[in-house]
């Protein structure tokens, strides 16, 4: 398997060139002569060596270590304007050109579409760059001095903005600097609201509906879009439903079913496909595993876990697919299992300290946090390490403990993890806690207040 830090093959640049110029995975099939499933291999292997799980943070960390270049902007020494200067990418295959005689007897008109072509490659560059800029560069509106949150207890775990209501058993996931949060089950029943929580203004904002209300749905991201897949109808039907949502056009569309219905599943995606894992299918916990593909739109069955669960939890490390926890029946789960997606099998991993049904995780730094779901209100979080492969504690607030114990969101926008909603048997929670690890202040600006 490939580890972060090993150089990328010939192979591999050349996919990360074609990543670079904006290709789909089966244009840089195309251009390769491969098949759309070795580019996805490949994309892979280039997201666990530059320790990565999208285009967009590859090309990031490509950039960073000289793999690729984009278009550099210098000022015009005649006039002073802004002139673009095109850094190229490492050197084609060279091309026979011309001898200068027979060059200058050619009519000028067999060689505009040779500029036109130039102006399209470096247009599609500058988009490039702009998304790459727009995802690490700070906003221009948040000039505003930040103000800190209030730290609980000196324990790196800080207050947030509330829900605007009390949920639990939602469907949660990270895009940018956003926390999407769909569905879920609030004291009134199941529910199809949708809500985004901008992180940068500590402000909750109400979504278009999801059209099929659902609890214990999963949901990822995948192409610049949520994927809401399962879940758990208001009549306690569980449905095999799959809908995705776009942030850019506030709007849902419908997705290919999954092959059988499921509640309580893990969705995980690795920037190229989408991984349903086990769950509840109306009469008992499953091991089944599916992986989506958005190119052809549909579903495909891969070797089951080695252990039945529903409602566990799980993440994504160096391309590897980490489920742990969850319940077989009633009975709550310690154990972890890791998918290979290149080999296509399922491997142990170690137990986790305490049994967890309904937590939920998030990944930090190639390490794997998770939260919630147990009936001990003083119970500590924990995280695994693939690096050491071991589990070590996370230490708790009771408050935060407290809070919710289960059924709960976790999810990280850059290096702080937020933990919100959940439920204490039937009471649902609308609190939301901070968790900032690392050796870095947490700053969050002030809320004015909640609502959508």
């Amino acid at each position: 398997m490939a580890e972060q830090g090993e150089p990328l093959s010939e192979r591999e640049l050349d996919v990360l060139h074609a990543i670079a110029r904006g290709d789909s995975t089966r244009e840089i099939a195309l251009a390769l002569s491969i098949s759309p499933n070795t580019v996805k291999v490949h994309l892979r292997r280039i997201y666990a060596k530059l320790g990565v799980s999208s285009r967009t943070e590859a090309m990031r960390a490509a950039l960073a270590q000289g793999l690729v270049a984009l278009p550099e902007v210098e000022a015009s020494p005649t006039s002073g304007a802004a002139a673009t200067v095109e850094t190229p990418l490492p050197a084609a295959p060279p091309v026979t050109r011309p001898a200068p005689d027979d060059f200058q007897a050619a009519p000028p008109r067999h060689f505009p579409w040779r500029w036109a072509t130039a102006a399209v490659s470096l247009f599609a560059l500058l988009i490039i760059a702009l998304l790459l800029l727009r995802d690490v560069a700070p906003a221009q509106n948040q000039t505003a001095t930040p103000v800190p949150t209030v730290e609980i207890d000196n324990s790196r775990w800080f207050t947030s903005q509330a829900m605007p209501a009390s949920t639990a058993h939602m469907a949660v996931t990270s895009l940018g600097l956003d926390l999407y949060q769909i569905g879920g089950e609030t004291s009134v029943g199941v529910v199809n609201t949708a809500r985004l929580y901008d992180t940068r203004q500590a402000q909750w904002r109400q979504l278009s509906a999801k059209p099929t209300a659902v609890a214990d749905a999963a949901a990822a991201v995948l192409g610049g879009e949520v994927y809401v897949v399962g879940g758990r109808l208001g009549d306690g039907r569980v449905t095999a439903v799959v809908e995705a949502y776009s942030p850019t056009n506030n709007a849902w569309r419908p997705v290919a079913a999954l092959p059988q219905p499921a509640a309580g599943g893990v969705l995980l995606s690795d920037g190229s496909l989408l991984y349903f894992v086990g769950g509840w299918d109306g009469a008992t916990s499953t091991a089944a595993s599916f992986v989506y593909d958005p190119g052809s739109n549909g579903w495909r069955t891969l070797a089951p876990m080695t252990q039945a669960r529903a409602f566990a939890a799980g993440g994504v490390i160096r391309g590897v697919l980490y489920v742990v926890g969850g319940a077989a029946g009633d009975r709550p789960l310690v154990t972890c299992e890791a998918f290979d997606p290149a080999a296509e099998t399922w491997t142990s991993c170690p137990d986790m300290a305490q049994a967890r049904r309904g937590a939920g995780a998030a990944v930090l730094v190639n390490k794997l946090y998770v939260f919630g779901g147990v009936s001990d209100a003083a119970a500590a979080g924990e995280l695994y390490d693939p690096k050491v492969n071991a589990w070590q504690p996370v230490a708790v607030p009771a408050t935060v403990a407290a809070a919710a114990q289960g059924y709960l969101g976790v999810a990280n926008i850059e290096s702080q993890i937020y933990v919100w909603g959940g439920r204490q048997a039937e009471q649902f929670s609308a609190e939301m806690m901070v968790y900032a690890p690392l050796e870095t202040k947490i700053y969050l600006p002030a809320a004015p207040g909640g609502g959508e």
